[in-house]
Parts: structure tokens; C-alpha cells; sequence
């Protein structure tokens, strides 16, 4: 039975037995699930999760092969018309054997599924485990190997380079989550590259807000290092602060908990003075975290997309982000949904933030803006049928093969 007509082609959109495989936030299919669910949000990583969710509510037949740190998430949980299958990967030296034993537990689960085609999200170990199933698969390319190499040179990052080179070589079929990736990896890849956004659910208007009494900006950013950059962030809110003396800053993330890297180097430094340190958000948890901003900034030196500036957006927060980030200019339409500065430098990242801070009537007209912008590039239902098409195409392409 067909799903309802996709409204943009005028046709009818046949129901898939579909395998996603990825890293996923666990904790956000528990409403799929009948019954018993993992314990622990696993790889906590929403984009997939979010994919997940809507293409089971276009109707598809969906499962989800994933893998967690935490051995206590590993099974298979279930629920009507959707599977999720967890294996556990190991905790370190995974690089050595280049992701050997979980290339095979992501080809053994899919063996379990009945998947008429594969999503690969993620162009290391899951895509090369898709491969070897021989199922019809959809990669999709959610990061640039090269860019992160080159903030993080060390044995883990180069053998993934290495995985990603070999990905592009041999992938039938490949998106990517931005032009700017898009771009990027064409040279290394045999086939073209469709660019297919994050998706994400926006509502149909912007949230109603109420701002904090005092500014508050605020950073979502996994590590600190010198990719997310966020070292610059808080010396520039230092500068920022002698303007704004009640200000506060919230650094959430890996790495930018109470006692952790990022408050390590700020104490050395005497730069803790209205910092927050807030650490893991878990996905559930962002909204609420956001909700509470000013301003989101997003320091990160590189990003193929940038969901936390989506997120931000989409809860009607400004964001202030990198000019020169890879994606990060794409995403905010070149300056048009966002404030691009070069965040290099702690007085011009202090000085976005402060055309926001100065100015609200550019600021409520700079959300209204970016929400219309984004809710029409980015809503999850657009992206879905973005996806629908390239699983056609896959199937296709099987079909002629095997002729």
C-alpha cells in the first residue's frame, strides 16, 4: 500500500524496508520500542535518531543498526514496523585493526534485518560495514576526514582519513550534508555527490521567548581543542564582560564540565568569571539548554554542517559562528541567518556577539529571519523526501545490475 502522494512529484510513495546504520542517540526511539529499551543513549548522536523517527512516520518499515560503548545497550529491541539492533564496540585501540571486529558486528546485525536498502550515515566503519552485506547502500558523508586530521594529528584520525579515502573510492551512491562537503570530496569520490541536509523538526512558527534578565551566551561543544575553538570563546567573553558585567557564559559539551579541560585552562588563565561550565547535555536536554540563551556562539574552526546552529535557530536564538568554518557559512545562508566573524580573534568573536547584545531590534529581526530561512532548508520532512529518493535510486541501480 502506498504512502500518502509526496505532494512536490505528484506520485505515490511505496513503503521501504529500510536500514539505517550509524551512530544513534538511543534514547530517542523509546517510543517506537514495545517493551524493554537500552538502558544508556549509546553513541548519543540525534541526526540519525531524528531520520529514524520520520521515516517511520512517512510509513516505512524502519531498523536502525548502531553501536554503543556500553555493553549493558547491546540486543535487539523492537517495536511495529521498527527494529533496533545494538553490538558493542570496543573502548579504545579500534584504530589498529581499522575498526575490524565493529565493521563486522555493523554487516552481521544488517544480515538480521530485512532491509531492501541500506542508509549508511557516517563514511568509516558503518559504510564499509554496509558495504560488505551487499545490500543496496546510500552513504552519507557527515564530516571532512582531511579538515579534522589536521586539528586532531594523531594514529585514531588518519587511519579514519584513511577508511573515508577508501569510502569515497568504492561507494556506489554518496551524499553529503553540505555543499561545502559536497565540494570537498568530490575529487576522491567515483560517483557525484547529492547534497542532502541534516534534518531536523521545525515548528510551523517561531517559539515565543523570554529572554534572560541578564545576557546570556552560551556554546554546545563536544572536546575541548583546537577545533571547537572554545578556548577563544572565553577570552572573548572576558572582553565581552567589560561592557556586560552580569553577563554569563555556559559552555556545555564534552570536555567543558565543572573541573574539566576547558575550566582547567580558564583557572590558569583567571578567566572563570561568570563562566558556567555545564558539560554533556544529553540530546533530550538541548532544547532546554538552548532555551535559556541569549546568543548561542559556535567557535568551532571547522564543521561540514553545524547542527547546533540549527538547533539554536530553530528555538529562536541567535547564533554568531565562524566565516571561514567549512560549512557554517552555507548553513546560515552566507551571513543572511547568523553573525560570520572570524573566530580566530577574541575581539572580533566579543564583537558579534556584542552587534547582538547592543541592538535588539536586529537581534528579534536577525531569529525571525534565520528561523524562516532554516524551517524551509531544514525541516525533517523535506530532507525525508530527499532521502526517499536516493533509496529509489539505489534500488534501481540493484535492479539493473542484477539483470
Amino acid at each position: 500500500m502506498p504512502l500518502e502522494s509526496d505532494s512536490q512529484s505528484g506520485r505515490a510513495v511505496q513503503p521501504l524496508k529500510i536500514a539505517i546504520c550509524g551512530p544513534a542517540d538511543l534514547s530517542f526511539l523509546g517510543p517506537l520500542l514495545d517493551g524493554e529499551v537500552p538502558p544508556t543513549p549509546g553513541y548519543a548522536a540525534a541526526v540519525i535518531s531524528r531520520l529514524a523517527l520520520a521515516l517511520h512516520d512517512r510509513g516505512h518499515e524502519v531498523s536502525v543498526v548502531t553501536l554503543s560503548p556500553h555493553t549493558i545497550d547491546a540486543g535487539d529491541y523492537s517495536g511495529e514496523r521498527f527494529r533496533l539492533l545494538v553490538a558493542t564496540m570496543r573502548p579504545r585501540l579500534r584504530w589498529v585493526d581499522a575498526f575490524r571486529f565493529e565493521r563486522r558486528a555493523v554487516t552481521d546485525l544488517l544480515g538480521r534485518t530485512h532491509a531492501q536498502v541500506v542508509h549508511a550515515q557516517w563514511s568509516y566503519e558503518f559504510a564499509l560495514g554496509a558495504f560488505a552485506s551487499g545490500l543496496p547502500t546510500v552513504t552519507t558523508l557527515l564530516d571532512w576526514g582531511p579538515a579534522v586530521f589536521r586539528f586532531h594529528r594523531d594514529h585514531y584520525r588518519l587511519v579514519r582519513l584513511a577508511m573515508q579515502m577508501r569510502v569515497l573510492r568504492v561507494a556506489p551512491q554518496l551524499t553529503a550534508n553540505s555543499a561545502y562537503l559536497a565540494t570537498q570530496a568530490q575529487r576522491w569520490a567515483r560517483t557525484p555527490i547529492a547534497v542532502v541536509p541534516n534534518g531536523i523538526e521545525f515548528p510551523e512558527q517561531m517559539p515565543v521567548r523570554v529572554e534572560p534578565t541578564h545576557p546570556v551566551i552560551g556554546a554546545l561543544a563536544n572536546g575541548f581543542a583546537r577545533l571547537k575553538n572554545t578556548s577563544t570563546l572565553i577570552e572573548a567573553f572576558a572582553l565581552l564582560r567589560q561592557k556586560y558585567p552580569s553577563a554569563t557564559l555556559r559552555l556545555a559539551g564534552v570536555g567543558h564540565e565543572s573541573g574539566g579541560k576547558a575550566e582547567s585552562w580558564a583557572r590558569e588563565r583567571g578567566l572563570t568569571e561568570g563562566v558556567e561550565f555545564v558539560g554533556y547535555v544529553p540530546g533530550l536536554d538541548v532544547p532546554a539548554f538552548l532555551a535559556g540563551l541569549t546568543v548561542l556562539a559556535h567557535p568551532s574552526r571547522s564543521e561540514s554542517m553545524a547542527m547546533a546552529l540549527v538547533e539554536a535557530i530553530r528555538a529562536g536564538v541567535p547564533v554568531v559562528a565562524g566565516k571561514n568554518s567549512g560549512g557554517v557559512p552555507w548553513v546560515l545562508d552566507e551571513g543572511q541567518s547568523g553573525v560570520l566573524v572570524d573566530i580566530n580573534s577574541p575581539t572580533e568573536l566579543a564583537g558579534g556577539i556584542l552587534s547582538l547584545l547592543d541592538n535588539d531590534a536586529e537581534r528579534n529581526a536577525l531569529r525571525q529571519r534565520a528561523f524562516n530561512d532554516l524551517s524551509e532548508r531544514f525541516g525533517i520532512d523535506k530532507i525525508v523526501k530527499l532521502y526517499e529518493e536516493q533509496y529509489e535510486t539505489a534500488l534501481r541501480r540493484a535492479s539493473a545490475d542484477n539483470r
